[in-house]
């Protein structure tokens, strides 16, 4: 640590040397030649910093997998598409409910999604003070076979 903290005060005080030449050369042909000189000395600080192992850089194992094996990418994005579908369905029983003066505390919508894109809604599950009319609302807006269940209990 204390390498690295020396490394950067040498660096820093390169730096201030360059702004002193700058100011103090002026417009001159000099100051081109000793900024030049000044910023190969900075660039030798700096790379001595990382040449004396003051500073470690180990560039980490990503195992990325082989390019031909994409299930697991698609069983992510499966298991997403699923679990939005369920929150936006739930949400818009949310609303219908909330319009017809029922409070829910909880609606989970279970669902799946054939290859087809075909969305099968398995089953709710509702918390609130009235179940059995938010249970109604929700048949008839789902179906009446929807198995709304008690999420009190």
């Amino acid at each position: 640590m204390e390498d690295i903290v020396s490394g950067a005060g040498g660096v820093c005080a390169v730096s201030a040397l360059i702004c002193v030449l700058r100011m103090i050369a002026g417009g001159t042909r000099l100051k081109g030649q000793a900024e030049l000189i000044m910023k190969l000395v900075l660039a030798a600080s700096v790379i001595s910093l990382f040449s004396d192992g003051a500073v470690n850089f180990e560039v980490p194992d990503i195992n990325i997998g082989s390019s031909k094996d994409h299930s697991t990418s698609q069983q992510l994005y499966d298991d997403e598409l699923i679990r939005q579908t369920g929150e936006n369905i739930s949400q818009v029983l949310r609303g219908q409910l909330e319009a017809s003066g029922i409070e829910a505390e909880k609606i989970e919508t279970e669902v799946n999604i054939l290859s087809d894109g075909s969305i099968i809604i398995n089953r709710v599950i509702i918390s609130s003070a009235d179940n059995e009319a938010a249970a109604e609302i929700i048949r008839s807006s789902l179906g009446q076979e929807t198995e709304v269940v008690n999420g009190n209990s």
